[in-house]
This record gives structure tokens, sequence and C-alpha cells, in this order.
């Protein structure tokens, strides 16, 4: 038997086998952390830009109809802009007025404040929608006011 087997001199090359699977080990869950991070913040961004784009539409339209439309149509051409996926504004966008009485309805009358709420589920990446009977999604909400100008005529 040799000197260099019984002073353990047989390990050439595990160094780089090592680092290897540390390497993968450490890095691919790091890398879906920010992936993960990455989305959920860019969804974020979107539902915030979303909202404050409805907003500012409700309050320029022509018509209260018309408003409600350009407010949908506004949302969802910023909700393309940062998220994949359909936006559905019968469901995730509410618009109503600010005010201590929950019976009113937004309008466009002068002075008015108008809240646009969008709520929203963003699916975490390379995972099922649940797992164990628990979803996997995060809830998002943002809430934009947008005042209608006073000095407009009322439409």
């Amino acid at each position: 038997m040799a000197v260099a087997d019984l002073e353990g001199g047989g390990d050439e090359g595990n160094v780089v086998l090592e680092f290897i699977v540390l390497t993968v080990l450490f890095m691919v869950p790091l890398a879906y952390l920010v992936l993960a991070v990455f989305r959920v913040q860019g969804s974020a961004y979107g539902i915030t830009e979303a909202a404050r784009e409805a907003g500012r539409a409700f309050v320029e339209a022509n018509s209260t109809n018309d408003a409600y439309l350009q407010a949908c149509t506004a949302a969802t051409i910023a909700m393309r802009n940062q998220l994949p996926g359909s936006f559905d504004c019968t469901t995730e966008l509410k618009i109503r007025c600010l005010s201590d009485d929950d019976s009113c309805t937004a309008s466009l009358t002068p002075g008015e404040t108008v809240r646009v709420e969008i709520d929203l589920s963003v699916g975490l990446p390379m995972l099922p929608t649940s797992v164990f009977g628990r979803p996997t999604a995060i809830a998002l909400h943002s809430v934009h006011d947008e005042v209608v100008d006073e000095f407009r005529s009322p439409r």
C-alpha cells in the first residue's frame, strides 16, 4: 500500500464535482426566487399603472357609459404592457365614487372623486395553481383616486 493512499491523497477531482453540485444546489433556487420576485414586482407595477390610467380615462370621458368603456380599455392596455394573459374588467376592475355613502355610483359630476380599484392574483412561474389545496398565487391590490375637473361642464 502506498503512503499517498493512507494520507488521503486519492481525492483528486472531487473539488470540481463538489463545486458543481453546490453551485447547482444553491444557484437554481436563488435564480427561481429572483424570477418570482421580478414577476410579482412587474405585476404590482402593472396594476398600479392600470388603475391610474383607468381613472384618468374615466374622468376624461364624454358620458358615464363611455367612461366605463374607456376605463376598461385603458386598464386592459396598461395590463398588457406588463403582464401576459387576459384582464377581465367585470371581475378585476371596480370603479365607484369616493364618499361616506356606499350607495353612490361613479359619475362625471364636476368635483366628484372617483376611486378605481384593481384586484389581481399573479401565479408564480413554473408552479401549479394550487398545492395541497392552497393557491400558489400572490394577491395584488391597487387603488387610485381621480377627481373630475371642477370647471368641466356636466356631461
